[in-house]
Order: structure tokens, then sequence, then C-alpha cells
């Protein structure tokens, strides 16, 4: 049988001399016989394999397909080794060399560089060691700047895939992964190679030091980054820290201009809960904003607020300052329609006659309060008798002013 692969593999490689495919496929036949045999036939996959590395000479991803392949089964150690060593001797300068080194020690592949010998170690906590060690091995190394950014980059995801696994529920390898993480991002961000947004908020979010520093320091780096602003004002907003969150506001809308809408989002909701007199001034400043990403939703919006809060004869006179900012916007306009609708009295009844006929019979009430709170004073008398002809039209009884106290705006 093993012959007869041999031979049908042998003959597929005449026609495909070139195919990575079918020498990998070869050699993994090679690698089930060498367990098969407990080693006896290792100078025959290790002529194979020779054979593989010379002719594909160079090639890092083929090395390490066949270092996948061999290391799947327990009893090809010395094939193995083999694989490993010459990765190690002929790649030492490669970025991609130290991470695949690193990821087979934490899956338990222990290689000793200085006896150049490898073993397995079920011990996941050796394994953890040995690949943090590994990373950092390879970070003394004379790489280029560029490949060792990259290695930098491999570390610090690896050390994050590590901390969100199930090894971390052991109490040794959580403090040490800790550890871990603030040392390499700190040294990360001192060499300059920690270049991802992604990488300063999970540091902030997991340390155990200054989270705003640490974010402060992604801001610096990453000057435009909606996320890590995001990130930055929010912490402080949690805390109810205004000051440092209207530092960081200011500071962020400032670098991120017309991509700054999110900040300016979490501000206006903050201050809504908190501080509404505040809420009218950043209103004004987001208004006069000078980019129509930005103003062109604040504009509408700050009329909307204006309008619960401080009354629609006071609406009118902030749609006249609003209207007269460059460039025009047109959604101002509408949703200032939508207000002065809101004063035409025909429009409610028609509201409440819909519900009457079509709709729910309990939310006609609802209607005539709102439309009592909406409307001037002027009309509301006129209201409340267009009600109750309504009431009388479809035979409704309740009470006249249905519970309504009404409270005059703008006076």
């Amino acid at each position: 049988m093993l012959n007869q692969h041999r031979q049908y593999f042998t003959e597929g490689l005449k026609y495909h001399k070139n195919c990575k495919s079918l020498y990998v496929e070869d050699f993994w036949v090679e690698v089930q016989h060498l367990e098969k045999t407990a080693g006896a036939s290792l100078p025959i996959a290790m002529e194979k394999y020779k054979n593989l590395i010379k002719r594909f000479e160079g090639d890092i991803e083929f090395h390490f397909i066949l270092l996948d392949r061999a290391i799947k089964l327990s009893a090809v150690r010395e094939l193995q080794c083999n694989i490993v060593r010459d990765m190690v001797r002929k790649y030492r300068h490669s970025e991609l060399m130290w991470q695949k080194l690193a990821k087979i020690h934490f899956d338990g592949f222990i290689y000793h560089r200085e006896t150049e010998q490898l073993h397995y170690d079920k011990n996941y906590i050796s394994g953890i060691r040995n690949c943090i060690k590994t990373y950092e091995d390879g970070l003394k190394e004379n790489l280029p700047l560029k490949n060792k950014h990259k290695l930098w980059n491999f570390y610090i995801d690896h050390i994050i895939e590590i901390r969100k696994s199930y090894r971390m529920k052991k109490e040794t390898i959580r403090n040490f992964m800790n550890e871990t993480m603030e040392r390499a991002f700190e040294e990360a961000h001192d060499n300059k190679a920690l270049h991802k947004s992604e990488h300063y908020i999970y540091w902030a979010k997991n340390t155990n030091i200054d989270c705003p520093r640490i974010l402060k320091k992604g801001v610096e780096v990453i000057e435009d980054s909606v996320e890590l602003w995001i990130t930055l004002l929010s912490y402080y907003l949690s805390y109810d820290s205004l000051e440092m969150g209207i530092e960081a506001f200011q500071a962020g809308v400032r670098t991120l201009a017309s991509k700054s809408m999110p900040l300016w989002k979490i501000l206006i909701l903050y201050l809504g809960n908190t501080h509404p007199k505040l809420l009218q001034q950043l209103y004004h400043e987001g208004s006069h904003f000078p980019f129509p990403d930005i103003n062109f939703v604040i504009r509408p919006e700050y009329l909307e607020w204006s309008v619960v809060h401080n009354g629609i004869l006071s609406t009118r006179e902030l749609f006249i300052e609003l209207r007269d900012i460059q460039p025009e916007c047109k959604q101002l306009y509408t949703t200032m329609i939508s207000f002065e609708l809101t004063q035409n009295s025909g429009v409610w009844s028609d509201c409440i006659r819909f519900e009457y006929k079509y709709g729910s019979h309990k939310l006609v009430k609802e209607i005539y309060k709102a439309s009592l709170l909406c409307l001037e004073p002027d009309l509301r008398n006129g209201m409340t008798k267009e009600f109750e002809k309504l009431k009388e039209e479809f035979m409704e009884d309740d009470p006249k002013d249905g519970g309504v106290n009404v409270i005059d705006d703008d006076e």
C-alpha cells in the first residue's frame, strides 16, 4: 500500500513539478509511515524533507506547512526537531519565524535554542512562559525596524489571545499575564510600535494603573482615531469628571473636525441629563461649528430642544439666527415647518378624528393633552371647543378638560 502511494505521487509530480500541495501530501504519507514504524523509516522521511526544503529554498510559508504536518504526530519527534532547527537557523531574521516558534511553544512543543532539542511539555504554564520568552528573544534580534514593529504587533495580539483564554482561570497565570501585558504594551508604545487604536483601548480597559494616561498616549500616536477619542471622553463622563471631559471633547473636535460627530452626540446626551444650561451653550457652538457634517445635524436638534424647553416663540427667534448660518440647511426648514404645523388646531383635530374612526380611543385624550401643551395660548380655547364637538360627534362622555393642566410658555 505504501509503495502504491509513493508511486502515485511520483507519477503526479512528473506532470505537476511545482504543485506544492502534492509535495505536502507526499511528505505527509511518509510522516504517517514514520509513526507506524516507530521511527524506523526516519532516513526516508528525512531525505524527502531535505529535498523539499532545497527545492523550495527560502519559502518560509512552505516550511511552516511541513512543520504543521509533522507536529501532528507524537512519535516523530526527531523529524519535528530537525524541521524546527532548520526553521530557526534559516529564518532567524524573520518576524514570521519568531511568531511561529512562539506559537508552537504555546502549544507545548518547547525548542531549546542552546541544545537545539525539542520536547513536549503538557504543562500549559510552561508553554505560556516559553511563548512570551520567545517573542522577547525575537525582539532582541537585529531585525529591520519595519519587521520588528510587525513582531511587536504579533506579540501584542498573542498576549490578548492568551488573556481571553480559559488558561487565565489560574491565578499564577493571571498575575503573570497581567504583568506581561503592562510591560509589553508600555515597551511597544515606547518603541513606537503600537499603531492600532484597539490595542490602546484594550490596554486602557485592562490596566491596573492609569486608564486616561494610556488613552492620551493613544490619541497622541493615532490622532485621527475616532474610537480612541470616544473612549477617552466616555471614560471621563462615566466618572462625572466634566471638566476633564470637556477638555477631551474640545481637543477631540479640534483634531477630528468633520469626523467628530460621535463626540458631539456623547456630550449632548450627557449634558441633557445633567447640565441643561451647558447643553444650550453646546448646541450654540455646534450650530456654528465650521463643518456641515456637524452643524447640519446640530442645528435641527437645537430647534427641537428649544421648542420643548423654551416654547415656540423663542424657537422662532432661534430659527432666524440658525437660518442665517451658511451653508443653508434644508433640515432646519423642514423641522421648523413641522413645529409650525403643530400651531394649526385643524391638524390636531384631524389627528383626533382619525383615532376615533380608525385607531384607538385610548389615544384620543393623549393627543388632546399634547395639543394643549403645544398650541399657543390664544389657540387653546378653540382647540377645547373643537374637541367637545368631536366628543359629541363620536358620543364620548369624558370630562371636558381631560384633566389637563395647561402651562403657558414664553410668558
